[in-house]
């Protein structure tokens, strides 16, 4: 059994309403880090309040670039991420163009996942989003070969605003990752048990993200303690 501290590593922790303030965001940034959790991630315009609570703390801010849909520009996309990096940003999750890879049109989505490589390269962790509600299994596999070449650190499966991701699209991207590159899960916050976590890690997804986060911790540090 993993320890409630190695557990809590296992989450990122999201606060993505549009009409959150900042009281709330920083409230988040202190029990983000009395958790101990992986990261706390907000919208763009958080991002110094939350580089700033966090500081001196183990948990990374981060942030979602052409979140949650995608359709930025590459330009805009890798402006986007510029700006996240100088405002504190230490991990990075960019929305892949869903259209573009549904027309089979990898050399964009492979040039965009080679901006953000090299943007946070020694600045931050980079991720990917691929949002499989859309995507076939044969996208999802094309997708996650492309990141993983390109070494982005983690392939995730959803923004949260859409489907949640089945079982079976989480193994897909776990066989077509390789290299340095992991998988990290998201979704509304209703999907997340604490079984279905500890599923999750025991076949080899490294993150989860959620507003949950929190709520899951307690479970899990309740349940160590039953089991006594």
């Amino acid at each position: 059994m993993i320890t409630v501290e190695q557990f809590a590593k296992h989450f990122d922790m999201a606060v993505l309403k549009q009409n959150t303030q900042e009281a709330s965001i920083r409230e988040a940034g202190k029990t983000a880090a009395k958790y101990h959790l992986a990261a706390l991630y907000t919208c763009p315009c958080w991002t110094s309040v939350v580089a700033e609570e966090l500081s001196g703390s183990d948990v990374a801010t981060g942030v979602g670039i052409a979140f949650p849909y995608g359709t930025l520009t590459t330009k805009v996309k890798m402006f986007e991420i510029e700006d996240a990096l100088e405002n504190g940003a230490t991990t990075v999750d960019m929305v892949i163009n869903i259209g573009a890879l549904k027309d089979k049109n990898y050399n964009l989505i492979r040039r965009e996942a080679q901006g953000l490589v090299e943007a946070t390269k020694d600045r931050a962790l980079s991720k990917l989003i691929l949002e499989v509600g859309f995507l076939t299994d044969e996208e999802i596999a094309v997708v996650s070969k492309i990141g993983s070449e390109c070494g982005v650190d983690y392939l995730k499966t959803a923004t949260g605003t859409e489907e949640f991701p089945s079982e079976h699209q989480v193994g897909i991207m776990l066989a077509n990752s390789s290299g340095k590159t992991k998988v990290k899960v998201s979704g509304v916050p209703r999907t997340f048990t604490l079984a279905g976590c500890l599923w999750m890690i025991e076949r080899g997804v490294s993150l989860i993200g959620t507003r949950s986060a929190v709520k899951l911790v307690d479970e899990y540090r309740d349940y160590l303690a039953e089991s006594r």
